[in-house]
Parts: structure tokens; C-alpha cells; sequence
């Protein structure tokens, strides 16, 4: 059995009853999660530019933050991109993808579109969260070495099962799926050269592309079943090697989407371990961004290309999405601020010369020893003008499985994202049904609550 067979007969046999408990109310919190950031997205100033991609309505699926709608393809591609757009969606850090941007606007739409019940919707979600974790674990920090997004070309491989599973498509339908999917694959990092905002349309695309592939097979359209370990198939062409199969030896056995960690800030995952250390930092005697002298993260040498360098670009950022993928920027707003929020990264605060002052004085250091990408760890030491040296060290960023935030905290996040673009009596709704998916009789109900 090729591994696209075994993750197709997966998914063909995965059904709601089979899940434990845990793993459903996962997935609803994650669709509170993503909805909210969604909405959120829907009123930036670059939104605009991907929501016109839906035309002017005529489609069967909602358009988050918006009164159009669109059709199942184009919806994916622009609620993806929203679910994206703020770098607020949580991450699998094993694998480096950002699994629910992915995964949930591609069921929510086919849910929506074909009149699917909550337990459906969840169901699919399952089979696309376990399929996209594990491709990005078989070859583990190595797409993202090689210039590859990980969070869309393994994307589209498990949206392709989430869509597929959504159709009901049979194993060898869904396999075929897979084989389309790896045509349609791709997604490169090098918007971190000019600080470009491309990257948030990769979740968008490969949810789109899985869509696609899953319709084509649906019709009879055939793809390899060696997809993903066959000699042109997407390992030896994406990553130059092998995948390593241990990941799929656990399918059904352990639950992957337990593992995925949320973002209590909106910035890039690798930032996060290093702000609850200046956080930490901030809280001891005698510490404000006035008394320091010089910052230095020790940063694992993976993470250094992503938010470490070029260095005068990380330390004076030339757009928000530049100043995401900072750890100067971000670190010097969390010592100056206390918190970093949705507004830290505004464009109005690009300019903000006293974080590029406290930025200009960070500087990193390669962690040989860092246990990365198992874990994004964070490692700070400030020197003082006083002459005291202080640091901080955590081995996970808040938001995982191993520093779970709570679910109070989780549903705040969603309803200070939520009321940019609702207002209140239909956050309220909208929460309840996003924490009651599983009981809700159509998908229909919950998505039409996110019209703007």
C-alpha cells in the first residue's frame, strides 16, 4: 500500500464515532479560532484585494466578513487567505504548517455548499488535519529549508482528503485525489526577501487546490497513487529524499491535531517563545525598555533565515508583514509595550522610533544545542544599564500542548477578533454555534452567521 492509499483508506473509514472526545472538541474550538481571525482579516486594508477574487456573489458559500458569496474554489481560496491573514492561526510545530487555515475553510465551504450536519464537517476536518501534520513531519524543517511554504504544499494534499471526505468520495477516488494534489502543490518563502504578503494566500491556495483535485477525482480523473514516494513524486522532487513513513505508521491511533498550538500573538510561530520570555523579563524589578542596554535572543539556526536576517531589514521592518517575521521588532514591542496585539504590527507603528531604537539593540546568537523544529523553544538575556544581566528560557511558546492556553482565553482571543467585524448579538450566536458544531443539523447555520 503506497502512502496515499493508506491516508485515503484513513479517511475513507474515519468515521465521527471513532473520535474521542477530545479530538471533537478540538476541532470546534480551532473553527472558533479560525472564524474569528477570519473576520478580523476581512477588515484589513489589504483584504479588498483577495475578497474581489469572489466577484460580486452567485456562488453557494459565504465570504467571512462579507455579504457575497462565491463559489466552493474561490470561497476556499479567500476565506483561507483570510483565516491567514493576521498570522494569528495556530501552527503544528513538527511539521511547520499551519494546519487550520488550511483545513477548516476548505470543510466549511463544502459543508456549507453540499448541507453537511456538524459531525460531517468534523469528520472531514479530522482527516485533513491528521494527513496535513504528518506530510510536513515526514520530512520535518526540511521544506521550509528548501524554500518551500510546508503550510501550502502539504496543504493541498490534506484539503484534498478534507474536500474528498466532505464528497464522500471511496478510497481509490480519494487516493486518485492525492495524485491530482501533488500537481497542484506549491508555495515559496521568498516573500521574506521584499516583505511581500503572498504568503498569506498560500493556506487559501492549497485548500483551493485540494478542492480541486477532489472534484476532478470525483469525476473520474485519475492521479498517481505514488504521489508522494514514487521516483518524480512529491518527496524526491519537493525535498531531494525519502519521506520517512513512521508519521502514517499512527494514523488512528495518535491524534496529531492534539499537538497543533495556538497563537496568542499575531506574528510569526518562531517569535512566540521569545516574547513570553521578554514578557517574563518585563515582570522582574528594575526592568523597562529604558533601562536596556542590549537584547540577545539565542535563536536555533533554522528559525535565523525566517526572522533573524537580513539583519537591518528584521531590525527596521518595511512592512507589517515584514515586521511579523521580525524578532527585533517583536521583541522590542513586547519590552516596550507589555503585550503585542493586533495593533503592534499596524502600519503607523513601522515608524515608531522608540521599538526601532530597542530593536537596533537586539541581536542573535545560533543555539547549536536547540531541540527545533520538535519544539520552537525561546532563549533571552538583557544586559542592563545598571550592569545586570538577566535572561529567561522556555522550551514551548504559550498555545501548545505542552503551555495549553485556556479556553477562556481561547474564546477572548476569538471575540476581540470576532467584534472588528460583527457586531455583538451575532458574535454571541456565532460562538455558540462554532462551540456547539458538532450538534448543529447544517453547516448552513453557522456560516451565515459570519456575513458581514
Amino acid at each position: 500500500m503506497t502512502l496515499a492509499e493508506r491516508l485515503a483508506a484513513f479517511t475513507a473509514s474515519l468515521s465521527f464515532d471513532a473520535l474521542p472526545d477530545e479530538v471533537v472538541d478540538s476541532v470546534r474550538m480551532r473553527a472558533l479560532d479560525v472564524l474569528g481571525i477570519a473576520l478580523a482579516s476581512s477588515r484589513g486594508d489589504w483584504a479588498p484585494a483577495v475578497v474581489d477574487l469572489a466577484g460580486e456573489g452567485g456562488g453557494e458559500c459565504t465570504v467571512l466578513g462579507t455579504a457575497r458569496t462565491a463559489s466552493i474554489p474561490f470561497a476556499i481560496l479567500v476565506n483561507g487567505t483570510l483565516a491567514h491573514g493576521l498570522d494569528f492561526d495556530d501552527t503544528h510545530a513538527a511539521s511547520i504548517t499551519h494546519a487550520s487555515a488550511v483545513i477548516l475553510p476548505t470543510v466549511l465551504a463544502l459543508a456549507e455548499a453540499r448541507d453537511l450536519d456538524g459531525r460531517s464537517a468534523i469528520t472531514a476536518a479530522v482527516a485533513g488535519y491528521e494527513a496535513i501534520t504528518r506530510l510536513g513531519m515526514a520530512a520535518s524543517g526540511v521544506f521550509h529549508a528548501r524554500g518551500w511554504h510546508a503550510t501550502s504544499v502539504c496543504g493541498a494534499f490534506g484539503a484534498a482528503l478534507a474536500a474528498g471526505a466532505c464528497e464522500r468520495l471511496d478510497a481509490p477516488r480519494l487516493t486518485a485525489a492525492l495524485g491530482l494534489a501533488g500537481s497542484f502543490a506549491s508555495g515559496v518563502m521568498e516573500h521574506l526577501e521584499d516583505g511581500s504578503w503572498v504568503k498569506r494566500l498560500h493556506p487559501g491556495w492549497a485548500g483551493h487546490s485540494g478542492a480541486i483535485a477532489a472534484a476532478l477525482a470525483r469525476g473520474g480523473v485519475p492521479g498517481p497513487a505514488t504521489i508522494l514516494e514514487g521516483r518524480f513524486g512529491f518527496y524526491r522532487t519537493f525535498v531531494g529524499a525519502e519521506p520517512d513513513r513512521r508519521p502514517f505508521e499512527t494514523l488512528g491511533r495518535e491524534w496529531e491535531i492534539l499537538k497543533v498550538g495556538y497563537k496568542p500573538y499575531p506574528c510569526c510561530h518562531l517569535n512566540h517563545a521569545y516574547l513570553d520570555c521578554a514578557l517574563e523579563l518585563l515582570r522582574a524589578p528594575g526592568v523597562s525598555a529604558d533601562a536596556i542596554e542590549s537584547i540577545e535572543c539565542r535563536v536555533p539556526a533554522g528559525e535565523v533565515p525566517i526572522v533573524c536576517e537580513p539583519v537591518e531589514v528584521k531590525r527596521r521592518p518595511r512592512t507589517s508583514y515584514d515586521a511579523q517575521f521580525s524578532l527585533p521588532f517583536s521583541v522590542a514591542a513586547a519590552f516596550l509595550d507589555g503585550a503585542v496585539g493586533v495593533d503592534t504590527y499596524a502600519p503607523a507603528r513601522l515608524g515608531d522610533e522608540r521599538v526601532l531604537r530597542l530593536a537596533s539593540r537586539v541581536r542573535h546568537v545560533v543555539d547549536p544545542d536547540s531541540p527545533f523544529p520538535r519544539t520552537f523553544p525561546g532563549w533571552v538575556r538583557v544586559r542592563l544599564a545598571d550592569g545586570r544581566e538577566l535572561e529567561a528560557r522556555v522550551p514551548h511558546g504559550r498555545g501548545g500542548p505542552d503551555r495549553p492556553l485556556p479556553p477562556e482565553a481561547l474564546v477572548e482571543k476569538f471575540r476581540d477578533n470576532a467584534r472588528r467585524a460583527l457586531p455583538a448579538a451575532r458574535l454571541t450566536a456565532l460562538e455558540r454555534a462554532a462551540l456547539g458544531l458538532d450538534r448543529l443539523k447544517s453547516v448552513r447555520e453557522l456560516m451565515r452567521l459570519c456575513r458581514g
